[in-house]
């Protein structure tokens, strides 16, 4: 910050910058801030014209204070002023998940000022310039440091008023010294301002806010009916794989019964449980397929022998979480069945899941 050269001197209650007077302590100005006099340098080639102070001190407001003055000056004297942009989006949540959106936006645009106040108190808080327009206010602050001031920010917005903020601490000595490019500064450039609080954006924003609400409304509706629909399909379906369970467990019984009939009407002989008695049975079951089933067989999940293909349970060993799964044989099966069965793992699987079989497979030929 180049505030130890100040663009502004005052006299007589009005401010001039230093080409505008005398050179030195003949321009008879004091520091806006402090008030002590100034000295003008205004005749170096190489250096913009500035104040400095006739004495050292501590003061750090005259290039504030002379700014500001200044700004708030071109405003009085014009009663216009470039309104700041505004861009927020509204978003609304529906039950579903849908994230409603939609951008509220303010262009650029200048006000005219019925009348305007300079340096007005408000509840404790300094609007260096007030705009009246009809029963409108807008309270404008000229901002000559880069530092943010929420809790300023935050008072502000607490008033009942619309408020904005002019940035101006960017600005060059250069830019300042200039008045075509300070006026532009204050007045018209789009860039430096915003608003601090907008009643006529949080008009549009409840609006928008609201129909986005109404539309969420509608669609929470229509997805309330979807997930009722959907409720009872999923309803239906388990009470169909219930009933389906159950059907399949009582046939399951059933075939159980069948199955022990079936092994009591058979004669009593020792069964072979070893892999290779198992290994037999399995190619048995097999060759029974081929001649007499057309093929077509159900082999179990567990002991691997083939049952005819109407039944949904293995005919021949009792393991609770065995499948039968349908398969069809190819006619020349028969002819590689041995080595099929001698390098196949099967054997060894059928004896360790079902050591015992319920059921011994009639493997005669047909």
């Amino acid at each position: 910050m180049h505030e130890t050269k100040i663009p502004f001197g005052e006299r007589d209650g009005a401010l001039f910058r230093a080409h505008e007077v005398e050179n030195g302590l003949r321009c008879g100005c004091v520091c806006p801030g402090c008030q002590q006099p100034l000295n003008a340098a205004n005749n170096g080639e190489k250096v913009i014209p500035h104040f400095r102070h006739a004495k050292s001190n501590d003061c750090f407001d005259g290039f504030r204070e002379g700014v500001r003055r200044a700004a708030v000056a071109l405003i009085a004297l014009h009663k216009q002023l470039m309104l700041p942009a505004l861009s927020e989006t509204v978003r609304v949540a529906t039950q579903g998940g849908r994230l409603l959106e939609e951008k509220v936006e303010l262009r650029p645009v200048i006000t005219t000022a019925d009348t305007m106040e300079r340096f007005v108190e408000l509840d404790g808080l300094r609007g260096h310039a007030v705009l009246h327009q009809s029963n409108r206010q807008l309270i404008v602050r000229i901002k000559l440091s880069a530092r943010m001031e929420h809790e300023r920010y935050r008072q502000i917005e607490a008033l009942e008023h619309s408020s904005m903020e002019i940035a101006l601490h960017h600005l060059t000595l250069e830019q300042i010294n200039d008045p075509v490019s300070f006026e532009h500064a204050v007045l018209h450039d789009p860039a430096n301002r915003n608003w601090i609080r907008s009643i006529r954006g949080e008009r549009l924003l409840a609006i928008t806010e609201q129909r986005l609400q109404s539309l969420a409304s509608e669609l929470n509706a229509q997805w309330h009916l979807e997930q009722l629909k959907r409720e009872a399909a999923e309803k239906a379906r388990h009470s169909a794989l219930d009933e389906e369970k159950a059907k399949l467990q009582l046939a399951f019984e059933a075939h159980r019964v069948r199955q022990l009939q079936m092994a009591s009407e058979q004669p009593t002989i020792e069964q072979d449980n070893t892999v290779p008695g198992r290994a037999e049975l399995i190619a048995g079951t097999m060759l029974k397929a081929l001649q007499a089933w057309g093929g077509k067989a159900g082999e179990c999940t567990a002991c691997h022998l083939l049952s005819p293909p109407v039944y949904r349970f293995c005919l021949y060993c009792d393991s609770q979480t065995s499948k039968v799964n349908q398969l069809v044989l190819s006619p020349d099966i028969a002819l590689t069945l041995d080595k099929r069965m001698r390098c196949s793992a099967k054997p060894e699987m059928s004896v360790k899941a079902a050591p015992q079989l319920v059921v011994r497979p009639d493997i005669e030929l047909v």
